[in-house]
């Protein structure tokens, strides 16, 4: 028989693990509800970029909304009332059903928020807002160019890279990009590189929705600068505040230079045995990730420590798992 001191542990026990899982579980809805407010944050930042300034201007930097603004006047002379927001919804609805076909569930699940928040934006947009109201002051069309490629590649690399950063997609683009990772064996940034530069080039054959017969490698120059500076927004995104440098450092005195990133930086390391491959000699190679500034100061203070280091710096584009200073969680 139980005690009542006994029984009383027991309900105590049950009740705080209640308590915790109640906690727990609102800490997911509240984390997932933020990760949505984000992606709806970079959807919004996105479209913005897209309809003020790289529609209006004729600036095509690859995916659905590049395809968007090469035939979706062309169509629109047919038919006034197709618009970008009815191609992408068209565009993006396959591309859902593709990837459900061929990618799985659980991808289309992850992909379908903000497949279709998108379209859904710029059809708004369209009810009411002018699409060249920042662009309508200026009278140049190479400054219109420039100014539209510059802003409108800004803000679709903060949109794109602020979903991205929160789990989300843009879809679209992606799902065939995705589609041909997996169905042609091909790495993932060959195929996107492959589907944007495709429908840069494509751009180059179009203008104001009329074939012409001559190729504006102008439309393509701007097209490709605003691919490149697209990827490097998104890339800065979302690994921001995880790139580091990796210390590697070969020695007679491991113990030494453990013992000095740990007094100087705090921070835990990694031996590794290595082998000279001139010398047979065998040593040990310190590693140690840590912060860029961490990294200047500790290569100095190797080389006073031990003068006849091997000491070289690696850049890490980014660092996940446990990262902390020892002892610190």
């Amino acid at each position: 028989m139980l005690s009542d001191m006994e029984k009383q542990e027991i309900v105590e026990a049950i009740e705080n693990k209640d308590v915790k899982k109640e906690e727990d579980k609102k800490k997911r809805i509240k984390n997932k509800a933020k990760q949505y407010l984000m992606i709806t944050l970079g959807v919004l930042i996105l479209d913005f970029g897209f309809y003020f300034f790289l529609d209006p201007a004729y600036i095509v930097s690859g995916g659905t909304m590049g395809l968007s603004i090469i035939f979706t006047p062309m169509i629109h002379n047919f038919w006034p009332w197709f618009t970008n927001s009815i191609f992408l919804y068209i565009v993006d609805v396959i591309a859902l059903i593709c990837g459900l076909i061929f990618l799985g569930k659980d991808f289309f699940l992850k992909t379908i928020y903000a497949t279709l928040l998108s379209p859904t934006i710029i059809f708004l947009f369209e009810r009411g807002l002018n699409p060249n109201f920042f662009l309508q002051t200026i009278e140049d069309p190479t400054t219109v160019k420039i100014v539209a490629m510059i802003i409108g590649s800004l803000f679709v690399g903060i949109g794109v890279g602020v979903a991205i950063k929160n789990d989300g997609s843009t879809g679209g683009m992606d799902v065939f990009q995705k589609m041909i990772n997996k169905l042609a064996k091909v790495p993932m940034s060959v195929a996107i590189y492959f589907t944007d530069w495709v429908i840069v080039l494509l751009a180059g054959f179009v203008k104001n929705a009329e074939f012409t017969y001559y190729y504006q490698i102008a439309s393509v120059v701007f097209g490709s600068i605003g691919v490149f500076m697209q990827a490097y927004i998104i890339d800065m995104i979302c690994m921001s505040g995880r790139s580091r440098r990796t210390v590697y450092v070969i020695t007679d005195y491991p113990d030494k230079i453990k013992e000095l990133i740990y007094s100087e930086l705090d921070r835990g390391v990694t031996f590794a045995s290595v082998v000279g491959a001139y010398t047979g000699i065998e040593r040990t190679m310190v590693i140690c990730t840590m912060d860029k500034n961490e990294a200047y100061k500790i290569t100095s203070e190797v080389s006073k420590l031990d003068p006849h280091s091997f000491t070289f710096v690696s850049y890490c584009k980014e660092v996940k798992g446990y990262y902390e200073k020892r002892g610190i969680i």
